[in-house]
């Protein structure tokens, strides 16, 4: 008899050791349950982009610049890092490559890639074109995100920032969060379309035919415009050379055809926002008439295959009517001469001219 009571109490036991096993078996297996683990993301932005591959030469700059200690303070921050590969686009390959720059100069435009603010995508407008938001240097970038097209269908959220596109979103870190982009912004300040042209060489027809056309004056004034700059070697390809300008008479061509053809009034265009205005509508791009003339200009953009560098295009018609026959159409896609952003607007580089001078005759 004794022998049953002490069965009867070992299988209560067992039961009772059975039923707490199985209480922790079925908790840990909840899909609710969340397990804090070590996780590289949760670093403050300095220590995660210093330990991040692809960020060696931003952290570099960081450091620097003296801003390696700041992003590792509480913030919160949103840190906009470009790759190494965009620092390569612009010739700068080892840290020692900043030894070669002014240092002030540098830390404004590493300022510009920090928002003292924690922002996530969500917090982005959809479908917002150049929505401003401040930055450390004190100056404002811009956001322009597409989502969803007229008719609906899965959000595409192709993200960018004053032209640089956010090819990893959302990197959460201990002191705020993290994108990583394509290519470098390029913020001018507080230098004009003006300024920025007559400093470069490589312009120099151009800005001689916006003289002798007088088209000049205005790009000093705050505009904003959009410039679609030609190089000197653009122009000779068209048959505009320092040279030939002498022979050039205002009186005798359409100003605003001949050399006009590159500018857009009153917009500022970062070449991400044509690609924008594609998710966002139908016909995407931006489609004006030239100023004083008939003649229609097309500015479009695009992801090139094989490359999927975003490449933008410019067409020229007579006027905008269907039928009207093409004077020029271009594309360029060397991404590290676009959107240089200055304080009147935005200047893209052009290895290619659009108007020869006998098809601007009045």
């Amino acid at each position: 008899m004794s022998y049953k009571i002490i069965d009867k109490r070992c299988n209560k036991v067992q039961q009772y050791v059975l039923l707490i096993l199985s209480f922790f078996l079925f908790s840990c297996e909840h899909p609710d349950l969340t397990v804090v683990v070590p996780n590289e993301n949760l670093r403050p932005a300095s220590d995660f982009i210093k330990n991040n591959y692809e960020m060696t030469l931003f952290s570099a700059a960081l450091e620097k610049v003296g801003l390696t200690g700041t992003l590792n303070e509480k913030g919160p921050y949103t840190v906009l890092v470009p790759t190494d590969a965009a620092f390569n686009e612009l010739g700068i390959f080892r840290p020692s490559d900043f030894d070669k720059m002014n240092v002030d100069s540098l830390k404004k435009v590493i300022q510009y890639h920090i928002l003292p603010r924690r922002m996530l995508l969500r917090d982005i407008p959809s479908n917002g074109v150049d929505v401003r938001y401040a930055t450390l240097a004190g100056s404002e970038l811009y956001a322009s995100l597409g989502s969803v097209g007229p008719n609906g269908g899965t959000p595409t959220n192709e993200l960018f920032f004053s032209g640089a596109k956010a090819s990893r979103k959302d990197v959460i870190l201990a002191n705020g969060v993290l994108y990583v982009l394509d290519k470098m912004m390029k913020p001018q300040f507080d230098t004009s379309i003006q300024a920025w042209l007559e400093a470069r060489p490589t312009y120099h027809v151009f800005v001689s035919g916006l003289k002798k056309f007088g088209l000049w004056d205005q790009l000093a004034t705050n505009g904003p415009f959009t410039i679609f700059a030609p190089t000197n070697e653009a122009l000779e390809e068209v048959g505009i050379t320092e040279e030939t300008l002498q022979t050039l008479s205002p009186e005798k061509y359409r100003a605003d055809v001949l050399f006009g053809s590159y500018l857009i009034y009153d917009k500022h265009f970062f070449v991400s926002d044509a690609k924008v205005m594609g998710i966002i509508a139908t016909t995407g791009g931006y489609t004006y008439q030239l100023k004083n003339n008939l003649h229609e200009m097309s500015f479009a953009a695009g992801e090139e295959y094989p490359s999927f560098i975003l490449s933008y295009y410019l067409r020229l018609r007579a006027d905008r009517t269907v039928t009207a026959p093409i004077i020029a159409q271009v594309s360029y896609g060397i991404r590290a001469k676009m959107d240089y952003l200055c304080r009147n607007g935005v200047i893209h580089d052009l290895n290619q001219g659009l108007v020869r001078p006998e098809q601007a005759i009045k």
